[in-house]
């Protein structure tokens, strides 16, 4: 009997511990994994925050543009206030001899502005856009690549509208009034672990006018020369500029007088006459 559990016993095989060489397998895999996470968020922060900031920004200003614009423009063409925003002046002949902005309308363009534009800013903080990594390496070959980083709109502070006019010449006394919105907005780009302000301002132009006064027979041009044919213009004599190193006699000086100038004469002393010498000499 002894033999035989002697021997049973010498048979029995004694279990491995692998449980835990597998979670020190684990752990360091954890501990590389996290490591190597802090490697990367360090390397973005420092080189990357930049390019990816500047990216998110552009992206974030093209795309509010672009909807303000869209917006204010279907706004304008569907409203009948610009037909009425401008009160034309006329003086006793009948003739258009100004112009001033209509406050009503003004006004009504202004708040249905304001309004259009908020609620286009709503609706956009609510898409999600995107950027490749790769963009911001600033490679061609790399711009595709790479996980995509999402980016964001909040609108921040309240928008302002300006109605205003700017005037250019058109032709001989006509004048182009443009009317336009100057519309600006602040915002905020958002992007993973960080946040910028923007702003973003747009100018749309409303209307054209083209304020047409009383066409001149004739006018000069800029060398002189009359230009209409209507009527006979007067000669005009253009001064010859002077000539450098050039001296012109002072009063009471007694230097020669030179050939085809006129010498000044002191008001008190005033006996002598002007003469002009005659080209012969």
């Amino acid at each position: 009997m002894l033999r035989f559990r002697r021997g049973w016993r010498s048979r029995r095989r004694r279990p491995r511990r692998r449980s835990g060489s597998r979670r020190w397998l684990w752990l360091i895999i954890v501990v590389i994994t996290i490591f190597g996470f802090l490697q990367f968020y360090n390397y973005v922060e420092k080189h990357m925050k930049g390019p990816i900031m500047h990216l998110a920004s552009i992206r974030v200003k093209q795309m509010a543009t672009d909807a303000i614009n869209e917006a204010i423009t279907s706004q304008v063409a569907n409203t009948d206030q610009v037909d009425r925003l401008i009160d034309w002046k006329m003086d006793g002949n009948g003739k258009v001899s100004g112009f001033m902005l209509n406050y009503s309308s003004h006004m009504k363009i202004t708040s249905d502005t304001i309004a259009t534009v908020r609620d286009t800013l709503e609706e956009v903080s609510h898409l999600s856009e995107t950027i490749p990594l790769g963009q911001a390496l600033g490679s061609p070959i790399l711009a595709s690549f790479g996980p995509r980083i999402p980016i964001k709109i909040e609108p921040q502070g309240d928008v302002k509208v300006d109605l205003s006019t700017r005037k250019q010449d058109a032709g001989i006394n006509m004048i182009l009034v443009e009317v336009y919105l100057r519309v600006k907005a602040e915002l905020a780009v958002v992007v993973p672990f960080d946040m910028e302000p923007q702003s973003v301002e747009t100018e749309i132009p409303v209307s054209y006018l083209l304020v047409v006064g009383d066409v001149p027979m004739y006018y000069y041009d800029s060398k002189g020369n009359p230009v209409g044919n209507q009527a006979g213009a007067p000669n005009i004599a253009i001064p010859a500029p002077n000539k450098t190193g050039e001296e012109l006699p002072q009063e009471g000086n007694n230097s020669p007088i030179e050939e085809g100038t006129i010498p000044s004469t002191d008001g008190e002393q005033g006996n002598e006459q002007d003469t002009i010498p005659s080209s012969g000499h």
